[in-house]
């Protein structure tokens, strides 16, 4: 019917994902994360709500077909009967709604209040409920232990629909970076945070472990090894933090301070990471594998590094090309 907003448009979103990409403004690392993190946890979900916005409930995408289907009775005859009948199935797929979302249901009276209703919904996102573990930071100071975590503490996390959103599943544990409003302590998260699954935060977590413990050096050096004499232009540019323009693999890092030598070899993305750091300037060199039985230098000049307390530091290495 000719001005109104067609509610099989809307619920169809549900049952896809958005056509387009989300644009991070910005992405980080493990340390710029924790820097930029009111919260830091590791927890296992409990439950997301409303249910029907979560991609992993089956259950979603039958009610949505129910709805399309009174939905399109409505377009094609719009008496108070199907109005109401198009209510009850809203009623029905969104068991769950917020308090403020079912008064708006209630009292609508008309497509355009219920196509208004949808919007509302998923403009407010869904809330995740995670039973914690482990707390590394709950607002503006560090947690000095996890004495504070109890077995019935619980966080609730606010992540928007679509592809910005985190899409969390029931019963998962997962390492969580959260910001949390001043004004009305709700937690956020996104895609374009660190936040993923425990099983997939390796490196992230052997961060947190240092960091956490205050009693003990927490610093950290990590950075890549490239062949690409121009990696800084690919950096001038939204990129994965995670990685960098025609890695070298395989090559030995050292590691050096005024007292000691330690080695590290990067992974298939050029990375390499030292953790437990004290403050201060390191020198990082890269040698050719086989080091120490073969001791081939890679790179001109040793590379200086500054570590503060509790601190990040980077440095890529330009690695010469092999030769064909």
């Amino acid at each position: 019917m000719k001005g109104r907003a067609p509610l099989l448009t809307i619920a169809a979103l549900l049952l896809a994902r958005p056509a387009l990409a989300c644009k991070c403004s910005a992405t980080y690392g493990v340390c710029g994360a924790v820097a930029t993190s009111n919260v830091i946890f590791i927890g296992t979900v409990e439950s997301v709500e409303p249910k029907f916005l979560d991609r992993w409930n089956p259950a979603g995408q039958p009610s949505m077909a129910k709805l399309n289907e009174a939905n399109e009775r409505f377009l094609q005859n719009g008496s108070a009967a199907n109005l109401g009948a198009l209510k009850d199935q809203l009623r029905s797929a969104f068991p769950d709604l917020p308090d403020e979302g079912k008064k708006r249901l209630e009292s609508a009276n008309s497509h355009d209040s219920l196509v208004k209703l949808f919007s509302y919904v998923l403009d407010h996102g869904k809330r995740t409920r995670f039973r914690v573990r482990t707390v590394f930071r709950n607002g503006d100071d560090d947690d000095d232990s996890d004495d504070d975590t109890s077995d019935d503490q619980t966080f609730d996390v606010w992540t928007q629909f679509g592809d910005c959103g985190y899409d969390f599943q029931e019963g998962e544990t997962y390492l969580v970076f959260a910001g949390n409003d001043e004004e009305t302590n709700i937690m956020e998260t996104d895609s374009c945070s660190r936040t993923r699954r425990l099983s997939d935060a390796g490196p992230d977590l052997a961060y947190l472990y240092f960091y956490h413990d205050h009693d003990h050096p927490s610093g950290r050096v990590e950075g890549f090894t490239t062949f690409d004499l121009m990696y800084q232009l690919q950096q001038a540019v939204p990129f994965d933090p995670d990685r960098i323009a025609s890695p070298a693999a395989g090559i030995v890092v050292e590691l050096k301070s005024e007292h000691w030598r330690r080695y590290a070899t990067t992974d298939a993305s050029g990375h390499y990471i030292f953790d437990g750091l004290d403050a201060g300037d390191y020198q990082v060199s890269g040698y050719a594998a086989g080091f120490p039985d073969t001791v081939k230098l890679l790179t001109a000049a040793p590379k200086t590094v500054r570590v503060a307390d509790r601190g990040c530091a980077s440095q890529v290495l330009v690695i010469p090309k092999p030769a064909p």
